[in-house]
């Protein structure tokens, strides 16, 4: 989720870090797709057709111009014991970004012996297991390593986070379709950690929007993610708000994944996507709540 919507928003956008994940586009909204090619078998997956892809996207004018992204920085991680979505996806994907960003701008890490998961420093399972809630202890920072490559290595050091400055959201009301937000994959709520520094408006604020992965739902692995993914204590330190949207399972989608086959509609990697403008208005909100400008 988090390539596509940097790719529909990325006038909005200084960049962007992806953990096991594939190009925009990349399942065509089909499912089988999805399975295949973005998992496991990623020398089905055609760049140049996704760049096609993308800039016809781009001239319905259903995404932002692809010159936007020409500067933004781009941190890339594949563990080397990922069996969910295998390493040469991810390097699809970093392919693709070169078509659109200056390569100095691209950072990757395809060295670690991680399982498929969201790694950190110090909470999880061990580095090489495939296990709920797919955080892993691999004593790497991976938040870390985000917010600093897309701060160009400005930030300060991380301090310890307040329990007190996480912020639940009515995600339901963001959501401008006439449906419920089951039907389309949202949860009725999403969370933010909104550091001290920015709880009473702070135009020196900034915001960070991090996505969940699959089978990392609230019923299913509770606060885990956006309490222990390891951007919090940036965040402190930093004046970075982190919106946690959040997807849930329904019959097309088991897994709580975000959409990026197709379930909640055909435009779903668009600006008109349903997770897509909800995430985005959300994102408005939080910038003229906290840092008193919108998107």
């Amino acid at each position: 989720m988090a390539v596509q919507y940097h790719v529909a928003y990325s006038s909005e956008i200084m960049g962007a870090g992806i953990i096991a994940g594939g190009p925009y586009w990349c399942a065509n909204g089909n499912v089988e797709v999805a399975l295949n090619a973005c998992t496991i078998y990623p020398e089905y997956i055609s760049v140049l057709e996704l760049i096609a892809a993308t800039e016809y996207a781009e001239g319905l004018e259903s995404i932002d111009n692809t010159d936007n992204m020409w500067n933004d920085r781009i941190w890339l991680l594949s563990g080397t014991l990922d069996t969910i979505v295998y390493p040469g996806v991810v390097k699809k994907l970093e392919s693709y970004y070169r078509n659109y960003v200056q390569s100095a701008n691209i950072a990757t890490e395809y060295q670690l012996r991680a399982e498929h998961s969201f790694v950190t420093a110090d909470f999880g399972n061990a580095c090489d297991e495939l296990e709920t809630p797919y955080i892993n202890n691999c004593n790497y920072d991976s938040a870390g390593h985000i917010l600093q490559h897309i701060y160009s290595n400005s930030l300060r050091p991380p301090v310890t986070a307040k329990a007190s400055n996480i912020l639940s959201i009515n995600q339901g009301k963001f959501l401008s379709w006439p449906v419920s937000p089951s039907t389309v994959g949202l949860n009725s709520i999403a969370y933010a950690y909104v550091p001290t520094n920015c709880s009473k408006g702070n135009p020196d604020c900034r915001v960070h929007i991090a996505f969940h992965g699959c089978l990392q739902t609230i019923p299913l692995i509770g606060s885990d993610f956006f309490l222990h993914a390891g951007y919090n204590e940036w965040a402190e330190s930093n004046d970075i708000i982190v919106l946690y949207p959040q997807a849930i399972r329904n019959t097309l989608n088991p897994e709580g994944c975000w959409d990026w086959w197709g379930y909640s509609g055909p435009n779903y990697a668009t600006q008109s996507g349903a997770q897509i403008s909800t995430v985005h208005a959300m994102a408005n909100w939080i910038q003229s709540a906290y840092i008193g400008t919108s998107q």
